[in-house]
Protein backbone atom coordinates (compact mmCIF):
# COMPACT_ATOMS: atom_id res chain seq x y z
CA UNK A 1 0.00 0.00 0.00
CA UNK A 2 2.69 2.22 0.61
CA UNK A 3 4.30 1.35 -2.64
CA UNK A 4 0.88 2.96 -4.50
CA UNK A 5 1.13 6.25 -2.30
CA UNK A 6 4.81 6.89 -3.22
CA UNK A 7 4.12 6.48 -6.76
CA UNK A 8 1.05 8.64 -6.65
CA UNK A 9 2.82 10.90 -5.24
CA UNK A 10 6.14 10.67 -7.35
CA UNK A 11 3.35 10.67 -10.46
CA UNK A 12 1.64 13.90 -8.99
CA UNK A 13 4.40 16.53 -8.45
CA UNK A 14 4.21 18.41 -11.05
CA UNK A 15 0.48 18.87 -10.78
CA UNK A 16 1.26 19.36 -7.34
CA UNK A 17 3.82 22.65 -7.88
CA UNK A 18 1.50 23.80 -10.46
CA UNK A 19 -1.41 23.83 -8.30
CA UNK A 20 1.12 25.46 -5.21
CA UNK A 21 2.48 27.89 -7.72
CA UNK A 22 -1.09 29.31 -9.04
CA UNK A 23 -2.42 29.46 -5.19
CA UNK A 24 0.92 31.49 -4.40
CA UNK A 25 0.04 33.93 -7.40
CA UNK A 26 -3.64 33.92 -6.55
CA UNK A 27 -3.06 34.67 -3.00
CA UNK A 28 -0.03 37.11 -3.55
CA UNK A 29 -2.42 39.35 -5.91
CA UNK A 30 -5.51 38.90 -3.49
CA UNK A 31 -3.42 40.06 -0.52
CA UNK A 32 -0.49 41.88 -1.72
CA UNK A 33 -1.57 43.53 -5.15
CA UNK A 34 -5.45 44.23 -4.19
CA UNK A 35 -4.68 44.69 0.15
CA UNK A 36 -7.75 42.12 1.39
CA UNK A 37 -7.47 40.93 4.41
CA UNK A 38 -5.67 37.65 5.24
CA UNK A 39 -7.13 34.99 8.03
CA UNK A 40 -6.63 35.30 11.38
CA UNK A 41 -3.39 33.89 12.49
CA UNK A 42 -3.90 30.19 14.27
CA UNK A 43 -1.08 31.63 17.51
CA UNK A 44 -2.66 34.52 18.66
CA UNK A 45 -6.19 33.18 20.00
CA UNK A 46 -7.59 35.65 22.06
CA UNK A 47 -6.85 38.52 19.33
CA UNK A 48 -7.81 40.52 16.14
CA UNK A 49 -4.02 39.72 15.19
CA UNK A 50 -3.59 38.50 11.19
CA UNK A 51 -1.40 37.02 8.87
CA UNK A 52 0.97 39.38 7.37
CA UNK A 53 0.56 39.28 4.40
CA UNK A 54 3.99 38.21 2.93
CA UNK A 55 3.73 35.24 5.36
CA UNK A 56 0.65 34.06 3.89
CA UNK A 57 1.88 33.97 0.18
CA UNK A 58 4.44 31.95 1.01
CA UNK A 59 2.79 29.92 3.47
CA UNK A 60 0.10 29.03 0.89
CA UNK A 61 2.67 27.04 -1.36
CA UNK A 62 3.58 25.11 1.62
CA UNK A 63 0.05 25.04 2.75
CA UNK A 64 -1.42 23.72 -1.02
CA UNK A 65 1.12 21.65 -1.78
CA UNK A 66 1.15 19.51 1.89
CA UNK A 67 -3.07 19.71 1.22
CA UNK A 68 -2.97 18.15 -2.03
CA UNK A 69 -0.32 15.63 -1.12
CA UNK A 70 -2.95 14.20 0.95
CA UNK A 71 -5.75 14.48 -1.80
CA UNK A 72 -3.43 12.41 -3.61
CA UNK A 73 -2.97 9.76 -0.96
CA UNK A 74 -6.81 9.73 -0.39
CA UNK A 75 -7.63 9.48 -3.90
CA UNK A 76 -5.28 6.43 -4.49
CA UNK A 77 -7.33 4.88 -1.28
CA UNK A 78 -10.15 5.63 -2.88
CA UNK A 79 -8.68 3.31 -5.87
CA UNK A 80 -8.84 0.37 -3.75
CA UNK A 81 -12.01 1.21 -2.06
CA UNK A 82 -14.48 1.85 -4.87
CA UNK A 83 -15.04 1.11 -8.85
CA UNK A 84 -15.14 5.06 -9.63
CA UNK A 85 -12.55 6.94 -7.43
CA UNK A 86 -12.68 10.11 -9.53
CA UNK A 87 -16.09 10.54 -9.14
CA UNK A 88 -15.68 10.03 -5.27
CA UNK A 89 -12.53 12.34 -5.19
CA UNK A 90 -14.64 15.19 -7.14
CA UNK A 91 -17.54 14.92 -4.59
CA UNK A 92 -15.72 14.93 -1.58
CA UNK A 93 -13.81 17.78 -2.72
CA UNK A 94 -16.66 20.04 -3.76
CA UNK A 95 -18.41 19.02 -0.70
CA UNK A 96 -15.32 20.00 1.12
CA UNK A 97 -15.25 23.40 -0.75
CA UNK A 98 -19.22 24.06 0.09
CA UNK A 99 -18.39 23.11 3.56
CA UNK A 100 -15.20 25.14 4.25
CA UNK A 101 -16.59 28.43 2.11
CA UNK A 102 -19.24 28.40 4.57
CA UNK A 103 -17.19 28.26 7.78
CA UNK A 104 -15.01 30.78 6.21
CA UNK A 105 -17.56 33.37 6.55
CA UNK A 106 -18.53 32.73 10.40
CA UNK A 107 -14.89 32.40 11.40
CA UNK A 108 -13.50 35.27 9.69
CA UNK A 109 -14.12 38.98 8.30
CA UNK A 110 -16.63 39.56 5.16
CA UNK A 111 -13.19 40.29 3.44
CA UNK A 112 -11.01 37.48 4.12
CA UNK A 113 -13.84 34.94 3.94
CA UNK A 114 -14.02 36.37 -0.30
CA UNK A 115 -10.72 35.99 -0.23
CA UNK A 116 -10.24 32.79 1.16
CA UNK A 117 -12.96 31.48 -1.18
CA UNK A 118 -11.40 32.99 -4.25
CA UNK A 119 -8.29 31.20 -3.11
CA UNK A 120 -10.18 27.93 -2.62
CA UNK A 121 -11.38 27.58 -6.05
CA UNK A 122 -7.96 28.52 -7.30
CA UNK A 123 -6.38 25.45 -5.76
CA UNK A 124 -9.54 23.53 -5.94
CA UNK A 125 -10.75 23.34 -9.49
CA UNK A 126 -7.30 22.65 -10.54
CA UNK A 127 -7.21 20.17 -8.49
CA UNK A 128 -10.40 18.55 -8.84
CA UNK A 129 -9.29 18.81 -12.62
CA UNK A 130 -5.61 17.85 -12.63
CA UNK A 131 -5.03 15.44 -9.88
CA UNK A 132 -7.40 12.38 -10.75
CA UNK A 133 -5.77 12.26 -14.47
CA UNK A 134 -1.94 12.47 -12.23
CA UNK A 135 -2.71 9.53 -10.27
CA UNK A 136 -4.04 7.65 -12.91
CA UNK A 137 -0.76 5.07 -13.54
Amino acid sequence: MITAHLTAQKASIRTLLLIGGLATVGAGILTLGLGMDTPWAPWERQSDTRFPPVLFTLATFMATVAFCSTTVIFHTLLKVLTNNPDMWWRGSGVLFLLTYGTYSFISQTFEAAIMLNILHLIVGLPALTLLPRACRN
